[in-house]
């Protein structure tokens, strides 16, 4: 496990998250991209809060996940009403 998440690490370091949101989506079938996303989601809204750099981060995955934005509105809907309180 401690090898994995060094590599993570370096990839995140040296290409930011966006080169790893690019190394995940390649090992990602497709059939569980909608999935990977709603789970983002989850993650970024746990504390009951978006803040700007997650809606970022969010938005870039949507688009390199290429979940259809209103799919992608209905999952961030659903998840805000899982996290409240």
């Amino acid at each position: 496990m401690q090898k994995m998440f060094d590599k993570l690490l370096q990839i995140l370091k040296t290409q930011g998250p966006g080169g790893l949101i690019a190394r995940a989506r390649g090992s990602l079938p497709e059939n569980l991209r909608e999935t990977a996303f709603a789970c983002a989601v989850d993650i970024a809204l746990a504390d009951g809060v978006l803040e700007e750099s997650e809606k970022s981060l969010l938005n870039d995955l949507q688009q390199s996940l290429e979940v259809p934005e209103n799919i992608a509105v209905t999952i961030i809907q659903v998840m805000m009403i899982k996290n409240r309180g």
